[in-house]
Protein backbone atom coordinates (compact mmCIF):
# COMPACT_ATOMS: atom_id res chain seq x y z
CA UNK A 1 0.00 0.00 0.00
CA UNK A 2 1.44 3.36 -1.07
CA UNK A 3 1.19 6.17 1.48
CA UNK A 4 2.27 9.80 1.39
CA UNK A 5 5.24 9.06 3.63
CA UNK A 6 6.34 6.16 1.45
CA UNK A 7 6.15 8.35 -1.67
CA UNK A 8 8.30 11.00 0.01
CA UNK A 9 10.86 8.41 1.14
CA UNK A 10 11.12 6.87 -2.32
CA UNK A 11 11.41 10.27 -4.00
CA UNK A 12 14.51 11.00 -1.91
CA UNK A 13 16.20 7.68 -2.68
CA UNK A 14 19.27 7.34 -4.87
CA UNK A 15 17.51 4.69 -6.97
CA UNK A 16 14.81 7.14 -8.03
CA UNK A 17 17.34 9.86 -8.84
CA UNK A 18 19.30 7.41 -10.98
CA UNK A 19 16.11 6.20 -12.68
CA UNK A 20 15.08 9.76 -13.51
CA UNK A 21 18.45 10.40 -15.16
CA UNK A 22 18.19 7.13 -17.07
CA UNK A 23 14.70 7.96 -18.35
CA UNK A 24 15.94 11.38 -19.47
CA UNK A 25 18.62 9.64 -21.56
CA UNK A 26 16.70 6.74 -23.08
CA UNK A 27 13.26 8.39 -23.25
CA UNK A 28 13.80 10.03 -26.68
CA UNK A 29 15.21 6.78 -28.08
CA UNK A 30 12.23 4.80 -26.77
CA UNK A 31 9.72 7.26 -28.23
CA UNK A 32 11.45 7.06 -31.63
CA UNK A 33 11.24 3.26 -31.61
CA UNK A 34 7.54 3.39 -30.77
CA UNK A 35 6.91 5.71 -33.71
CA UNK A 36 8.79 3.40 -36.06
CA UNK A 37 6.99 0.27 -34.83
CA UNK A 38 3.17 0.70 -34.97
CA UNK A 39 2.65 -2.77 -33.52
CA UNK A 40 4.63 -1.87 -30.42
CA UNK A 41 2.63 1.33 -30.03
CA UNK A 42 -0.64 -0.61 -30.15
CA UNK A 43 0.62 -3.17 -27.64
CA UNK A 44 1.86 -0.55 -25.18
CA UNK A 45 -1.42 1.37 -25.36
CA UNK A 46 -3.22 -1.66 -23.97
CA UNK A 47 -0.90 -2.17 -21.01
CA UNK A 48 -1.53 -0.78 -17.54
CA UNK A 49 1.23 1.77 -18.03
CA UNK A 50 -0.10 2.78 -21.44
CA UNK A 51 -3.64 3.17 -20.16
CA UNK A 52 -2.40 5.18 -17.19
CA UNK A 53 -0.35 7.43 -19.49
CA UNK A 54 -3.38 8.06 -21.70
CA UNK A 55 -5.45 8.96 -18.64
CA UNK A 56 -2.82 11.46 -17.50
CA UNK A 57 -2.68 12.99 -20.99
CA UNK A 58 -6.45 13.43 -21.14
CA UNK A 59 -6.54 14.96 -17.65
CA UNK A 60 -3.75 17.39 -18.46
CA UNK A 61 -5.65 18.50 -21.56
CA UNK A 62 -8.86 18.92 -19.49
CA UNK A 63 -10.71 16.37 -21.63
CA UNK A 64 -12.56 15.19 -18.55
CA UNK A 65 -15.35 13.19 -20.17
CA UNK A 66 -12.85 11.17 -22.19
CA UNK A 67 -10.63 10.86 -19.14
CA UNK A 68 -13.56 9.58 -17.08
CA UNK A 69 -14.34 6.89 -19.64
CA UNK A 70 -10.66 5.99 -19.90
CA UNK A 71 -10.38 5.71 -16.12
CA UNK A 72 -13.41 3.46 -15.73
CA UNK A 73 -12.20 1.33 -18.62
CA UNK A 74 -8.92 1.00 -16.74
CA UNK A 75 -10.77 -0.03 -13.57
CA UNK A 76 -12.64 -2.71 -15.51
CA UNK A 77 -9.40 -3.92 -17.08
CA UNK A 78 -7.84 -4.29 -13.62
CA UNK A 79 -10.84 -6.29 -12.46
CA UNK A 80 -10.71 -8.69 -15.39
CA UNK A 81 -6.96 -9.10 -16.02
CA UNK A 82 -4.06 -10.18 -13.88
CA UNK A 83 -0.65 -8.60 -14.34
CA UNK A 84 2.82 -9.66 -13.15
CA UNK A 85 3.29 -9.05 -9.41
CA UNK A 86 -0.48 -8.30 -9.18
CA UNK A 87 0.17 -4.76 -10.36
CA UNK A 88 -3.48 -4.50 -11.39
CA UNK A 89 -4.34 -4.09 -7.70
CA UNK A 90 -2.30 -0.92 -7.41
CA UNK A 91 -3.43 0.43 -10.78
CA UNK A 92 -7.08 -0.13 -9.81
CA UNK A 93 -6.74 2.72 -7.35
CA UNK A 94 -4.78 4.84 -9.84
CA UNK A 95 -7.63 4.61 -12.32
CA UNK A 96 -10.28 5.09 -9.65
CA UNK A 97 -8.60 8.28 -8.48
CA UNK A 98 -8.56 9.49 -12.09
CA UNK A 99 -12.26 8.67 -12.40
CA UNK A 100 -13.02 10.63 -9.22
CA UNK A 101 -11.00 13.65 -10.34
CA UNK A 102 -12.72 13.62 -13.73
CA UNK A 103 -16.17 13.17 -12.18
CA UNK A 104 -15.45 16.17 -9.95
CA UNK A 105 -15.33 18.27 -13.13
CA UNK A 106 -18.41 16.66 -14.69
CA UNK A 107 -21.64 15.97 -12.84
CA UNK A 108 -23.74 13.89 -10.47
CA UNK A 109 -24.15 10.94 -12.84
CA UNK A 110 -20.40 10.44 -13.12
CA UNK A 111 -19.95 10.93 -9.37
CA UNK A 112 -22.53 8.26 -8.60
CA UNK A 113 -20.69 5.84 -10.88
CA UNK A 114 -17.50 6.45 -8.92
CA UNK A 115 -19.29 5.83 -5.62
CA UNK A 116 -20.82 2.60 -6.91
CA UNK A 117 -17.43 1.25 -8.06
CA UNK A 118 -15.53 1.94 -4.83
CA UNK A 119 -17.07 -1.07 -3.14
CA UNK A 120 -15.18 -3.39 -5.49
CA UNK A 121 -11.73 -2.26 -4.33
CA UNK A 122 -9.32 -5.23 -4.44
CA UNK A 123 -7.38 -4.03 -1.38
CA UNK A 124 -6.71 -0.88 0.69
CA UNK A 125 -5.45 1.89 -1.57
CA UNK A 126 -3.38 4.11 0.71
CA UNK A 127 -2.86 7.59 -0.71
CA UNK A 128 -5.04 7.06 -3.80
CA UNK A 129 -7.89 5.77 -1.64
CA UNK A 130 -7.50 8.76 0.67
CA UNK A 131 -7.70 11.12 -2.30
CA UNK A 132 -10.87 9.42 -3.55
CA UNK A 133 -12.56 9.46 -0.15
CA UNK A 134 -11.62 13.10 0.39
CA UNK A 135 -13.32 14.05 -2.87
CA UNK A 136 -16.40 12.00 -2.02
CA UNK A 137 -16.49 13.69 1.37
CA UNK A 138 -16.56 17.12 -0.26
CA UNK A 139 -19.36 15.97 -2.57
CA UNK A 140 -21.42 14.90 0.43
CA UNK A 141 -20.73 18.21 2.15
CA UNK A 142 -21.98 20.15 -0.86
CA UNK A 143 -25.08 17.94 -0.79
CA UNK A 144 -25.61 19.12 2.83
CA UNK A 145 -24.94 15.67 4.26
CA UNK A 146 -22.72 16.62 7.20
CA UNK A 147 -22.57 13.18 8.79
CA UNK A 148 -21.78 11.49 5.49
CA UNK A 149 -19.05 14.03 4.77
CA UNK A 150 -17.46 13.59 8.19
CA UNK A 151 -17.59 9.80 7.96
CA UNK A 152 -15.84 9.83 4.58
CA UNK A 153 -13.20 12.26 5.87
CA UNK A 154 -12.49 9.92 8.77
CA UNK A 155 -12.15 7.02 6.35
CA UNK A 156 -9.72 9.09 4.26
CA UNK A 157 -7.53 9.58 7.34
CA UNK A 158 -7.62 5.84 8.05
CA UNK A 159 -6.66 5.10 4.43
CA UNK A 160 -3.49 7.20 4.73
CA UNK A 161 -2.75 8.68 8.13
CA UNK A 162 0.46 10.25 6.75
CA UNK A 163 -1.46 12.56 4.36
CA UNK A 164 -1.92 15.91 6.18
CA UNK A 165 -4.77 17.15 3.96
CA UNK A 166 -7.06 14.44 5.32
CA UNK A 167 -6.50 15.59 8.90
CA UNK A 168 -6.98 19.23 7.91
CA UNK A 169 -10.31 18.52 6.18
CA UNK A 170 -11.54 16.61 9.22
CA UNK A 171 -10.46 19.47 11.49
CA UNK A 172 -12.33 21.93 9.27
CA UNK A 173 -15.52 19.89 9.64
CA UNK A 174 -15.09 19.92 13.40
CA UNK A 175 -14.55 23.67 13.36
CA UNK A 176 -17.53 24.48 11.11
CA UNK A 177 -20.04 22.07 12.66
CA UNK A 178 -18.89 22.28 16.28
CA UNK A 179 -19.38 18.51 16.56
CA UNK A 180 -15.82 17.80 17.73
CA UNK A 181 -12.62 19.58 18.69
CA UNK A 182 -10.55 20.41 15.58
CA UNK A 183 -7.31 20.96 17.51
CA UNK A 184 -6.26 17.28 17.83
CA UNK A 185 -6.81 16.83 14.09
CA UNK A 186 -4.68 19.88 13.30
CA UNK A 187 -1.99 18.67 15.68
CA UNK A 188 -1.86 15.37 13.84
CA UNK A 189 -1.60 17.14 10.47
CA UNK A 190 1.38 19.15 11.72
CA UNK A 191 2.93 16.08 13.31
CA UNK A 192 2.97 14.16 10.02
CA UNK A 193 4.01 17.22 8.00
CA UNK A 194 5.37 20.23 9.94
CA UNK A 195 5.38 22.39 6.80
CA UNK A 196 1.55 22.57 6.76
CA UNK A 197 1.53 24.76 9.88
CA UNK A 198 1.87 27.90 7.78
CA UNK A 199 -0.94 26.69 5.49
CA UNK A 200 -3.20 26.27 8.50
CA UNK A 201 -2.26 29.70 9.90
CA UNK A 202 -3.15 31.42 6.62
CA UNK A 203 -6.42 29.50 6.12
CA UNK A 204 -9.25 32.03 6.36
CA UNK A 205 -11.53 29.72 8.35
CA UNK A 206 -8.93 28.73 10.91
CA UNK A 207 -7.58 32.28 11.15
CA UNK A 208 -10.94 33.41 12.57
CA UNK A 209 -10.06 31.45 15.71
CA UNK A 210 -6.77 32.94 16.99
CA UNK A 211 -6.89 30.86 20.18
CA UNK A 212 -6.88 27.70 18.06
CA UNK A 213 -3.90 28.90 16.03
CA UNK A 214 -2.11 30.00 19.18
CA UNK A 215 -2.57 26.58 20.78
CA UNK A 216 -1.23 24.91 17.66
CA UNK A 217 1.75 27.25 17.64
CA UNK A 218 2.57 26.50 21.27
CA UNK A 219 2.82 22.82 20.38
CA UNK A 220 5.67 23.70 18.02
CA UNK A 221 7.55 25.51 20.77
Amino acid sequence: MITTRRVEEVAKSRTVRFSNRLVWIIGPIFRLLVKLLPGARSYLAGTLGGRSGELIRLMENKRFLEAFKCALDGVTYCETHRSPFDMQRMYWWTFMEGAARSAHELGDDERQKVVSRLGAAPEPGGLCEAHCLEMLSRWRWRARDEEGAIDLARRAVLADATWPAGHILLAWYGLITGKFDPLPKLREAVRVSPTVLEEIRTNADFARFPDLIAALGRDRG
